[in-house]
């Protein structure tokens, strides 16, 4: 974990901020007006991201949030904030589905549940469309969570 977060900050990223974090409150809130102002249209179509230098990063967030779940959890928020800001403003990377999963299971968390089932719903469109045009398959245990809570809502 600590050579992950060492390689984020080479790479330029801030460090880590727990759900505590008045700022990390602040950033989360405005991320989530964002999305509820975006179009689902317009995140479903979001270009590739090509940038190697993104991708990287998405992908240490991305395996970092699956130690994270174990090790520390009040650090998910911050780290799937920034994984969903990568991809609203770098376009999709192959880590994105992770992106929208993790940070909508924050929100489910904190109460915002339709919010949260609506990134789900994204998690598993955006994963088809990379296996599809990648021809290759990103599984992952997130879907399931979701399901479960945001089948309670409907």
């Amino acid at each position: 974990m600590k050579s992950s977060l060492d390689t984020l900050v080479k790479l330029g990223e801030q460090p880590l901020r727990d759900m505590s974090d008045d700022t990390l409150q602040a950033d989360m809130m405005t991320m989530n007006e964002s999305l509820r102002n975006t179009p689902d249209d317009y995140i479903l179509n979001l270009h590739e991201n090509k940038a190697k230098k993104i991708t990287i990063t998405m992908k240490i967030y991305s395996n970092l949030c699956h130690v994270l779940h174990l090790v520390k959890p009040s650090l998910i928020g911050a780290a799937s904030l920034r994984m969903a800001e990568l991809t609203m403003s770098n376009g999709l990377a192959s880590s994105s589905p992770l992106a929208f999963g993790y940070y909508g299971q924050v929100l489910v968390a904190n109460g915002s549940v339709k919010e949260g089932c609506r990134l789900g719903r994204y998690h598993r469109m955006c994963e088809q469309f990379l296996d599809h045009r990648n021809g290759m398959s990103q599984s992952s245990y997130i879907s399931c969570s979701f399901q479960h809570t945001c089948l309670q809502e409907d």
